[in-house]
């Protein structure tokens, strides 16, 4: 059931075009496709299964929860999780054959004190986000500690601060302190050893033939992972709702809580299903646009947790309850991206993606490319 017409399409076959398309820029080097978040709102089930289905070897995820949900999903991949895990969790990621990350010493003592089989892990080297790890020459002893209790370490990555910032000198102190320590390990891995460093902005940006494989996030889903656009990439998510109801408004009337919008003139306003609750900020009121019949309407007043309201006066043909409203996405020629509304919000993309709630439905279609 779907009683408002509220939902977001999401085009297997332009996912799987950014897939190719990202796989060629990150040659020799691999995708690890990075599904953290329920795939930024995407939906990481159904989006794992298709990265599989066109080749993808490994995942990412950001906690336990998040891989196990992939597992029960009918996923087989590697999944690598890139978060804190509990120790007494640790079992679990054996269990769904999940690998966590390894980013001290002090969990390295509480996991070899655990009497069960183990896990593989990645270990995380602190190269400047100053998240989770260390500095390469402590992340060093803390391989070589944990390779002597035992403990299989099956790759080792670290994350760019900078490199959506195409230039930035950062990235290749990064890049140095990494590579420092891979040399360090020499020839003390296992078999089969990954090595990661590019987001999905070093994807595009970087020469990663280092490396063996590079976590695509952002990207995946056809978004900017800088403010350098890549037109290649396309978006893969339309968030769409309906008119909800219609009124003409007479000047000096006020819209919504508040009353932060007076109208100055009678106007005819349309209703929009939709609110914060389902991830259209409030931060969009006053300022936010949809389309309808092809052109931009913009937000009146406060966007509430349910609904909001935006000016259709301009518009010449007959409106009708249930017509079609445009929140991400094309129609008749007008867009409104992902990427418009964060700079509304003053944000960026990834929240505003990561914030379309569960209350709005995904449908998943395989379209024409």
């Amino acid at each position: 059931m779907n009683s408002r017409k509220t939902f977001a399409l999401i085009d297997l076959s332009a996912y799987m075009q950014n897939l190719h398309y990202l796989s060629r820029k990150a040659s020799p080097a691999k995708l690890m496709v990075v599904v953290k978040a329920d795939a930024y709102g995407h939906g990481a089930v159904e989006l794992s299964r298709a990265a599989r289905d066109i080749g993808i070897e490994q995942l990412a995820v950001a906690f336990l929860e998040e891989g196990i949900k992939i597992r029960e999903g009918g996923v087989d991949l590697p999944i690598l999780i890139l978060n804190y895990v509990d120790r007494h969790e640790i079992p679990i990621a054996r269990k769904f054959g999940l690998t966590p990350t390894l980013c001290s010493f002090g969990q390295l003592e509480e996991i070899v004190d655990l009497e069960v089989s183990l896990p593989d892990f990645h270990i995380v080297v602190d190269t400047g986000m100053r998240r989770l790890g260390m500095e390469w020459e402590d992340s060093l002893r803390l391989y070589e500690s944990a390779i002597s209790k035992g403990i299989r370490i099956t790759g080792a990555y670290t994350h760019f601060a900078t490199a959506d910032e195409k230039e930035s000198d950062f990235v290749s102190e990064q890049q140095d302190s990494f590579d420092r320590f891979l040399a360090g390990l020499g020839k003390k891995t296992f078999g089969g050893f990954k090595t990661h460093i590019s987001n999905s902005a070093g994807t595009i940006f970087l020469d990663n033939s280092r490396y063996d494989y590079v976590r695509t996030g952002i990207a995946s889903y056809g978004l900017q992972p800088s403010i350098i656009a890549d037109n290649n990439l396309k978006p893969i998510l339309e968030w769409k709702t309906c008119i909800s109801y219609l009124k003409e408004i007479h000047a000096g009337y006020s819209v919504s809580y508040g009353r932060t919008f007076l109208a100055n003139h009678d106007m005819l306003v349309a209703t929009i299903p939709v609110g914060y609750a389902d991830g259209y900020s409030r931060l969009l009121s006053n300022k936010g646009y949809v389309i309808i019949a092809g052109k931009r309407c913009r937000v009146l007043g406060r966007v509430c947790m349910d609904q909001f309201v935006v000016d259709v006066s301009h518009i010449e043909r007959k409106l009708s309850v249930g017509d079609e409203v445009v929140i991400i996405g094309s129609q008749e020629g007008e867009r409104i991206t992902a990427e418009e509304i964060a700079d509304l919000c003053g944000t960026i993309n990834y929240e505003v993606v990561c914030s379309i709630s569960s209350r709005v439905p995904r449908i998943y279609r395989k379209g024409e490319n």
